[in-house]
């Protein structure tokens, strides 16, 4: 019986480990050094929350650094909150609202 219990603590565990994010890419990382110039450093979650809304797949293209300034242009505009709501296009040119959370 107290094998079956230990058992299943270890699965429970395992399986709690299996689900954390992936680790960052490296345009997540570009991007999170892009947003503390305006001191604004971002969460890993919502660095990977602004690249698959905007689906950015470089950071050649014009939505990555289109949301990396949006980000500046609320922080510089006074705004020093936890959070704060961005409005960037997408690669379809889909205006979308996304709350960004400081690190």
């Amino acid at each position: 019986m107290k094998f079956r219990l230990i058992g299943a603590v270890a699965l429970s565990f395992a399986v709690a480990g299996c689900t954390l994010l992936d680790p960052p890419t490296p345009f997540e990382r570009t991007f999170r050094q892009g947003t503390k110039t305006c001191d604004f450093p971002i969460t890993w979650k919502s660095a990977r929350q602004v690249m698959t809304t905007l689906e950015i797949d470089s950071p050649v293209g014009a939505q990555f650094w289109d949301a990396i300034n949006e980000i500046c242009n609320v922080v510089n505009a006074g705004n020093k909150s936890k959070t704060i709501e961005i409005r960037a296009r997408d690669r379809h040119g889909v205006l979308r609202n996304i709350v960004v959370e400081r690190d």
